[in-house]
């Protein structure tokens, strides 16, 4: 009996031993998850980085509430501004990737330092993709669990992870520098409308634009470029001065050359005088042409000076004849009808030019983008053309651009869109081909010796600039972008889910664009001191996780010391 009793007795302390175990256990547990989310709610954390990569600089502060008490200003007291952050993944895995795990806190800091005004949240776009239906361009754009949305009312911003840091090189592999308070900011400027980047449409050249009131048939091109986020005014580039908020010029379809002087006030002043000007400032110009462009010296000498020479037809007519006529490209190959008119454009996959299409190659499955009655355009002969090598560690293909050397930076022009290796040119004269003696149209096997045809490309020329901490902004550049096509605007083509064209202007508008950035913010280098063990140094960070790894074992073995030798007892 008494061995029965002793076995129930160590029976009963050992369950109530395991009891308290497993309770304190739970405890720890339901403290460590509640702790974890009041501190995560409520942003409270110790930045140990010798950078304070976690921590919303003073500037970008008195910015936030510069924009927001700006926007307000004009707002009912009773609807203030609002603006989301969405990120397109779960929490676990933006902790678990450092380029994530940066933005995400930006973002969480952001919303602490607007109070109320900055709601920070996640959705996963993987299992559930319509929760973000309404940041898509059509139904056929891509959302990425890496992009970042801004939004604000019904105009947004979708940021891919790559904006938030800053690159040597389109080609770059690794960042150099994290940039997340300039890009957030920058962003929220946007879609709040704090100050908004005008587009201005060129309409004195006989662009389809009626000067008075902007009614054009090409109505979808209007909605999608105000869409991406710009106020859009229509100028007169002869008589009108170019608003002091313009970052983009548009001439669309142009039928008459630019002036090369005109009497303005006392002086004279010529158009493509004032366009350089204002390219001189970092903003860009877009223009789009098809095969039936009519000859524009002026204009075209100028684009030549970006690197962009339009092709053009000269030889002879049927009856022997001089005549310089314009250039049709087919490509039956790569083409949505059987005589190759309706091109179905080749993504490139190196160079600033690709960076254009980034998002929508990642897809794996990138949508059709057309071009009918289509352009081609050639590299300037002044500019040199260089071929960079395929790095298989970065994984670039190896690709081909035009380089020139002009004042104190370079020019580059990339191709965006190509037609495929069989493409032809058909010569035209005032909307008709052209025949040979034979009566068949006449045929230009290739009018550039680098085949294949380039339809769309886009010019760069860089310059850079100090900011507040010395670190240098080598995004401050000038863009010149040309398309071979009006029909890539059309609206049968922007209305359909079908094709990619709306996606690719978009990003196009949002990247030469320039829109609003602002400047002085924090940059953090990366190259010594950032991300992961190929970059970090040591630093307080190392300090801190060993004193918290050693700390729990420490307590445990003072505590069964303490039990050990002081209250242990025999029963």
């Amino acid at each position: 009996m008494k061995n029965e009793n002793g076995f129930g007795r160590k029976l009963r302390y050992g369950s109530t031993s395991l009891g308290i175990t497993a309770l304190v256990i739970a405890l720890v547990l339901l403290v460590n998850v509640a702790f974890s989310a009041v501190f995560s709610k409520n942003h409270w954390f110790t930045d140990v980085t010798s950078e304070e990569i976690y921590t919303l600089s003073d500037s970008a502060k008195n910015l936030l509430d510069v924009t927001l008490e700006s926007v307000n200003e004009t707002r009912p007291e009773e609807d203030p501004v609002e603006v989301d952050i969405i990120f397109c993944a779960d929490p676990d895995q933006l902790y678990g990737s450092t380029m994530m795990r940066y933005v995400y806190y930006t973002a969480l800091a952001l919303e602490q330092a607007a109070d109320g005004a900055i709601q920070v949240s996640t959705v996963d776009v993987v299992d559930n993709p319509s929760l973000v239906d309404d940041y898509r361009n059509n139904s056929y754009s891509a959302i990425y669990p890496t992009d970042v949305i801004v939004s604000s009312g019904t105009d947004f911003r979708i940021f891919p992870l790559k904006s938030f840091y800053t690159y040597d090189s389109v080609d770059a592999a690794e960042p150099w520098a994290y940039s997340g308070e300039k890009k957030f900011l920058g962003g929220i400027i946007a879609v709040t409308c704090a100050e908004a980047p005008i587009c201005a449409l060129t309409t004195n050249h006989g662009e389809p634009f009626d000067p008075q009131t902007g009614e054009t048939e090409y109505t979808e091109f209007l909605n999608l470029i105000e869409r991406a986020g710009y106020d859009l005014v229509f100028l007169n580039l002869e008589k009108d001065e170019i608003p002091e908020n313009c970052r983009l010029i548009i001439t669309f379809d142009p039928k008459e050359d630019f002036s090369t002087s005109f009497q303005a006030g006392a002086g004279a002043v010529s158009e493509i005088s004032k366009l350089d000007t204002f390219l001189s400032n970092a903003y860009s110009y877009m223009v789009f042409f098809n095969a039936d462009t009519p000859r524009l010296d002026v204009l075209e000498e100028y684009l030549e000076e970006w690197g962009i020479a339009v092709n053009r037809y000269k030889g002879e007519d049927a009856s022997g004849v001089p005549v310089e006529g314009t250039l049709e490209v087919l490509d039956p190959g790569h083409s949505m009808d059987t005589d190759g008119s309706l091109i179905i454009g080749t993504y490139q996959t190196g160079g600033l030019g690709a960076s254009l299409t980034e998002d929508m190659r990642e897809t794996g499955m990138s949508p059709k983008v057309l071009f009918r009655n289509a352009v081609s355009f050639s590299y300037s002969d002044s500019y040199k053309i260089v071929h960079r090598l395929a790095d298989e560690e970065s994984g670039t293909q190896a690709y081909s651009y035009g380089s020139y050397y002009k004042y104190e930076w370079p020019r580059s022009v990339y191709n965006v869109f190509c037609t495929g290796d069989r493409a032809f040119a058909y010569a035209k004269m005032n909307g008709e081909r052209l025949t040979d003696a034979n009566g068949e149209d006449l045929v230009v096997d290739s009018f550039d010796p680098q085949n294949p045809y380039r339809l769309m490309t886009v010019t760069t020329h860089r310059r850079s600039i100090s900011e507040g901490q010395g670190w240098t902004n080598v995004n401050d550049a000038s863009y010149v972008c040309a398309v071979g096509s009006t029909d890539f605007v059309s609206n049968d083509v922007l209305s359909t889910d079908s094709y990619g064209n709306a996606d690719a202007l978009v990003g196009t508008l949002r990247v030469i664009g320039r829109e609003v950035a602002p400047v002085g913010l924090k940059w953090v280098t990366i190259y010594q001191s950032g991300m992961n063990s190929k970059y970090y140094a040591p630093s307080d960070v190392t300090v801190w996780s060993a004193v918290l790894i050693a700390t729990p074992a420490v307590v445990m073995l003072v505590a069964g010391i303490w039990v050990l030798a002081i209250k242990r007892r025999r029963y």
